[in-house]
């Protein structure tokens, strides 16, 4: 149960560092809303992915301490 907590965090760290990059390089940030568009995961009319990442990284810390809580 332990290691499958400390994977869990993990994996959430890097969720969180991969979305702090996209977040602050905006040709990314564009690039990534433009490929999830036409993938169809995306609708246009949705808010931009650089609005929703701060309060999805909000999200992923507060999952974060609840993983370290269960360890």
């Amino acid at each position: 149960m332990t290691n499958l907590v400390l994977v869990l965090a993990v994996l959430d760290i890097v969720v969180m560092t991969v979305l702090v990059i996209v977040y602050r390089i905006p040709p990314l940030s564009r690039m990534l809303q433009k490929m999830l568009v036409a993938h169809g995961y995306w609708r246009p009319t949705w808010p931009t992915t650089s609005s929703v990442i701060p309060p999805l990284l909000l999200v992923l810390v507060g999952a974060l301490w609840g993983l370290v809580l269960l360890l």
